[in-house]
Formats: C-alpha cells, structure tokens, sequence
C-alpha cells in the first residue's frame, strides 16, 4: 500500500512556482534602465519577489532587429521573462521581431532559456479591431488567422533550440476570448494572457469596492474558454491619478485596495501574473505602484476578509469596455480598420513618463494589418496563455489525499 501511494506522489507532474512581476516598455529604455529597474522591482518594500519582466517586443528600440537589452539586463539581475513578440504588424515587420528573438537565443544560449517563463505573440491585437477597440481609436490590431499563423513562425523558429519547450501564447482581453470566433486562437495557444482593467468598465458598477470582483469574474469567464490552458494575468492595476472612469476613482488609497484584492489574492492563488506598473510618473491615468523607487502605498499582503469580493465568481458581465485600453484610448491613430489598410500605430507598451494607456501600439511608424477586419470579435480583451506551469488543483487535490493516507498508515 505504502509503496503504491509513493508511484501515486511519483507520478504527479512538478510544479514549477508561479511568477509575478511588472510589466516594462520599451521606448527610451538601455540596458542600465532596465537593470535600475529590474534590482528596484525585486526589492520594492513591502512586494513579494516581483523578479520577472514581461515586454512588448524583441526589439531593441531605435534598431531594425537587434535584441532588445533588457534580456542582458534580465540575465544579470536574475529576473525571469515573459517575452513579447509584436504582432500588429505586416510579415516584413515580423521577420525583424522573428530576426531578434534567433538572435538572443545564439548570443545568450542556455542562460537566456533559463531566464524565459514563456513567449508571447502580440498584444491587444484583436481587442483593437473589436468593435469597442474601433470606437476608442485604439490603433492598428491584426486579425486572429495571422495571430495563428504567426504563433506557428515562432513555433518554427524555436524548434531545436534552447527555447523549444517554452510555452508560447497570445495576449488579448477578456471579451475576446470569449467570442466565439477566436476559438481557433485559443487552440493555437499553450497559455492564455489575460489583461483586464475594471477601472475602463464603464458599463459596469466598477466603483473599486466591486474591482475585485469584476477581475475575478472575468477570470472565470475566460477560463471556461480557455479548454483547460493556463490564464496568466499580463496586466491589471489600479491608477492612482487621472479622471474618474464612470464609478471608478483613480487614487493612492483605491490603487491599494485594488492591490490588496487582486494582486495578493493572484499570489494566494498561485497565478502568475505581471502587474501595471512599476513606475509611470507623468502619465495619466497613471497606474505606477512606486516613485523614485519606493512604494506609493502599502504593498504588503493582508490576510483577506470574510467579505472580500474576490471569491470566484460563476456570473457574466455585461460589460462592453473591458481592457486596458477603455475609453482611454492610445497614441498613435489608425487611419482605417479594413482589411490590407495602411495604418499609423503607437509603439508597444506606451511609455513610463507620458503613457495614455496601457501596452499597445506598434514600434514601426507604418503597419499593414494582414486580413484585419473591423467586423471582428466585439469587446475588448488581452489574453494569453502559457504552458502547464503549475499543477491543477485536482492532481493536487489527489496527490494531498494521497499524503494523508500514506501518513496515517
């Protein structure tokens, strides 16, 4: 018996620790910016090891296709990586992001492999071609058939390399996954990324008493879709400053409070995620969690009340402005949302000193959207998903089962 509960305990697939950490732009940043920030993150008062990094692009900026420098930048600071390849773009734009991440894999081989959580392909792409991304003149999105046709390049052009067993995923709202249309996204997924903002719901009750709720139930909603893929949270914050979005109130308290309900209950939970931001001073609304390296508010983790509105929840939002971009909108302006159009897009993950908005854009001053059709999916949404990362809860459920009898023996 004792020997047979051991095969069970054997048998149960390893668990790697979930990550959290911030999400980083990349206009203005070098590899002394990035390694500044990356120590700051890992040691801000109060956080949990906040030692991971998720961007936007391969892309050094102001390059053609040189890797971007915050994977040295990574690779000395121990901070993990979730890589972002931007995906709102014609395939001559691709190559070059496709170009950069071959390149960090000959130049840094086996410590870079160690350093990737997972490889993402695009960001909000299909939440700005939705109907709530056109009305809020998000920018330049791509289509779902490119998105599964780029996942695949990416497929290709790691396979045999030190990075062939990295999950890789897609980055996008919740109301798009949702949407029936993108199920053969999903399907071309390893993990799902999910950004999701209850501050731009602005159909909803989206006062920050209802903010965690709100999250989580959007959570359940893309889980339901997501065939049993992990949801990595990718973005998700409260301001601190800016206007008020409907019932939201952008403020130092409600940001804490918003942290304190999702954030430590991601951690509870054992999911990873990337917090928005680590610092955007200037910005408005500005969700940054620190200033000159120290905290806005108390980011240490209470235990939860009984009444916490962050339970799991099973009910539906009727929600139409989902995502990080709401009714904020981005810089850079798309001049048609038609399939084959030439439009000018905003560079990727906006930029800690005057962002409009959270992560979109493109870094190429002209992009084609390949097939992109303004008809597309309704409401927004940015999610990705990443590789079986940690065990279910059922596996760990049986395996505690398992312990508890083998113990009593």
């Amino acid at each position: 018996m004792k020997s047979a509960a051991i095969a069970v305990l054997a048998a149960a697939p390893a668990a790697l620790a979930a990550v959290r950490g911030f999400n980083y732009a990349s206009q203005g940043q070098n590899y002394d910016t990035f390694a500044a920030q990356f120590k700051t993150a890992a040691s801000l008062e109060g956080a949990n090891d906040f030692s991971s990094a998720r961007l936007y692009t391969m892309i050094q900026e102001g390059t053609t296709n040189t890797p971007i420098s915050a994977i040295k930048a990574a690779i000395d600071t121990k901070t993990t990586l979730l890589l972002g390849l931007w995906a709102s773009v014609d395939q001559t734009a691709f190559n070059n992001e496709l170009a950069a991440l071959k390149s960090a894999i000959e130049t840094y081989g086996s410590d870079f492999a160690d350093a990737v959580r997972g490889i993402s392909v695009g960001s909000e792409d299909l939440y700005r071609i939705s109907a709530i991304g056109i009305e809020n003149e998000s920018g330049v999105g791509q289509s779902p058939s490119v998105l599964v046709d780029y996942i695949g390049q990416v497929r290709k052009a790691i396979q045999g390399t030190s990075l062939s067993s990295k999950p890789i995923g897609h980055v996008d709202t919740w109301n798009v996954y949702v949407n029936e249309s993108n199920s053969g996204l999903i399907s071309a997924c390893d993990f799902l990324g999910l950004d999701e903002y209850p501050y731009f719901q602005t159909t909803d009750t989206n006062n920050i008493e209802n903010g965690g709720e709100l999250f989580f139930e959007a959570y359940d909603k893309v889980a339901e879709y997501a065939g049993g893929k992990p949801i990595w949270i990718t973005e998700a914050g409260w301001p601190t400053s800016g206007k008020t979005s409907n019932l939201a109130i952008a403020s130092v308290d409600n940001a804490e409070t918003f942290w304190q309900d999702v954030s430590c209950e991601l951690q509870r939970r054992d999911i990873d995620f990337w917090w928005y931001i680590l610092a955007d001073s200037g910005a408005s609304p500005s969700f940054g969690v620190s200033e000159n390296g120290k905290p806005l508010y108390d980011l240490t983790c209470k235990e939860p009340s009984k009444s916490n509105s962050t339970s799991t929840s099973s009910g539906s939002s009727n929600s139409t402005a989902t995502g990080s971009h709401g009714s904020s909108g981005t810089s850079g302006a798309s001049t048609s949302h038609s399939g084959g159009a030439t439009a000018t897009g905003s560079s990727p993950g906006g930029t800690n000193a005057a962002a409009t908005s959270p992560g979109a854009g493109s870094t190429f001053a002209t992009a084609t959207q390949n097939g992109a059709s303004s008809t597309s999916s309704s409401g927004a949404g940015s999610t990705f998903t990443a590789g079986a990362s940690h065990m279910s809860s059922s596996v760990m459920g049986a395996a505690a089962g398992v312990i508890l009898a083998f113990l009593a023996l």
